[in-house]
């Protein structure tokens, strides 16, 4: 570890760690908005609402996550690693999960994008909690 970015490392870890957990919550949030009101007319709106926030969060966090890093001169160990494949692995389920938005709701078959929806949560809050232990 770099010893004159202490103070930054101090600093970034607790937010980083907190975004974690918030982004936790948003995952448990985002299976609640899935599964009332489907529906209603309102339901892609809440998701197309709801999903801005969390790529924020994740952006959020793939800063810190770098910023601390960086702290460690950018060594890759198993922890790194593993954090790196779940952000790829959250950012390209949601992109799927986008895209099948989109496409249910052009065919007006939101019960099936319920389905699969909450698979994408539980996988979504699965992986957060495998990369933070």
């Amino acid at each position: 570890m770099n010893e004159y970015l202490s103070e930054l490392y101090a600093y970034a870890l607790p937010m980083h760690k907190s975004f974690a957990h918030v982004l936790l919550m948003l995952g448990v949030i985002y299976s609640a908005i899935i599964l009332f009101g489907v529906n209603t007319k309102n339901y892609v709106l809440r998701i197309r609402y709801f999903l801005p926030i969390y790529h924020m969060l994740l952006s959020f966090m793939i800063l810190t996550g770098l910023v601390l890093s960086a702290v460690y001169d950018y060594a890759l160990n198993f922890k790194i690693l593993k954090m790196i494949l779940v952000t790829i692995a959250l950012i390209a389920l949601s992109a799927v999960g986008f895209k099948k938005l989109k496409f249910y709701a052009r065919l007006k078959q939101l019960p099936k994008f319920k389905k699969f929806a909450l698979f994408q949560g539980v996988i979504a809050i699965l992986l957060i909690i495998v990369a933070g232990v």
